[in-house]
């Protein structure tokens, strides 16, 4: 089998993706790579999920080949020919570009290794997902998880705090604060994703439409899996569903309340100023919960270590509603996550409460509870 080198390149970092290379399995470090006529599928899984990318073959095909997914995909990036032939050859795959490269074929028994699919049984949901949106739960949602990392890693509890809740309103994740992520899905759902299966968003490409189906099959008289499925004509996902019992336990409406109400302060700044001075001050930052104290007054936002190492005024921009002065406590690491990345010029703040500050952005607000008591 010949195939067109730059073309082949792009489906197999597309792949390397969804790798999951944090637990060592037969099935974690292998990619199959099966053609039945003139498409060539390359699968990998971590038997929670289940990808498959897409690859258009120029003639009809009859191939299957399992091996190790790093190597294999490694050399396919280094490779610099047009064309790269692929040949299965007894019990190994041949691969010819630059030079003369053999894979051994992972065999369990004495047959080639087939990676389970995870297939869906009964949909009950069906609609269409602009790609967009799915790459926002990424990018916004995701921050969330990294501010309450210590927080998720401590819990004995069973709580639906390590995942994403998503539902027709939007995504929620919530740990010591929250991110909220309006949008709209066209109908009711409630669903929760784990981070390895939201991080393979990146899989599907800006402004495409995104097939989603959810999927319920019966495994015993007491448990039923869910499975949900994002699918484009290069990329499909199949994941299944955290325990749904889980999905209770999310406070969504409370947090959408908080993120939604009329807080008695709103300042807005310009975003890169506030991150230029973040930068400045976490050069003097050795404690991940370092915390400073932000001042705000009618025209000035000052922030100031609690030992007064360092100091940054910013003024404060047009659209302020604040009439008194007023102060607050923050963890600096946590303010520069939310901050890292944004692409809007400015940047609304809201407080006066005593019990947390937003930040607001377009469609997503960022919550951080404000500490009542500092030591």
């Amino acid at each position: 089998m010949i195939v067109k080198t730059d073309e082949f390149k792009e489906a197999c970092q597309t792949i390397l993706l969804a790798l999951d290379t944090k637990e060592v399995s037969l099935y974690n470090e292998a990619l199959e790579l099966v053609a039945n006529g003139s498409t060539l599928n390359l699968n990998v899984t971590n038997r929670q999920y289940y990808v498959t990318v897409k690859f258009n073959l120029s003639s009809p095909e009859n191939f299957k080949a399992t091996v190790k997914a790093k190597t294999f995909l490694s050399l396919i990036s280094k490779i610099t020919t047009e064309y790269i032939e692929l040949v299965v050859n007894n019990r190994v795959l041949k691969v010819r570009a630059n030079g003369e490269y053999t894979f051994p074929l992972i065999f369990n028994d004495s047959v080639m290794l087939e990676l389970p699919q995870i297939n869906l049984n009964v949909i009950t949901n069906h609609f269409s997902i602009n790609s967009d949106i799915l790459l926002s739960v990424l990018f916004n949602n995701s921050k969330e998880l990294l501010r309450g990392a210590e927080v998720i890693k401590s819990s004995n509890s069973k709580t639906a705090q390590p995942y994403y809740y998503i539902d027709e309103l939007g995504a929620i994740t919530y740990t010591t604060g929250a991110c909220v992520n309006s949008f709209t899905l066209p109908s009711p759902i409630k669903m929760l994703l784990d981070e390895k299966s939201v991080k393979l968003f990146k899989l599907f490409k800006n402004n495409t439409t995104v097939d989603f189906k959810m999927s319920q099959s019966v495994l015993s008289d007491t448990i039923t899996q869910t499975i949900l499925q994002f699918s484009t004509d290069k990329v499909i996902l199949n994941t299944i569903m955290p325990d749904s019992s889980l999905i209770s336990s999310v406070p969504a409406i409370t947090v959408r309340e908080m993120a939604s109400k009329a807080y008695p302060y709103n300042v807005v700044l310009s975003k890169d100023d506030l991150l230029e001075a973040l930068n400045r001050l976490n050069i003097f930052n050795t404690d991940s919960k370092l915390l400073i104290k932000v001042s705000i007054s009618n025209d000035t936002l000052t922030m100031r270590s609690l030992t007064d190492d360092f100091i940054e005024s910013l003024k404060i921009s047009g659209g302020s509603t604040i009439t008194d002065e007023y102060s607050f406590y923050l963890i600096l690491k946590n303010l520069k996550l939310i901050l890292d990345g944004y692409t809007e010029e400015y940047i609304t703040m809201g407080f006066g409460d005593k019990k947390a500050i937003v930040f607001k952005k377009q469609s997503v607000v960022d919550i951080i509870p404000e500490p009542r008591v500092v030591s």
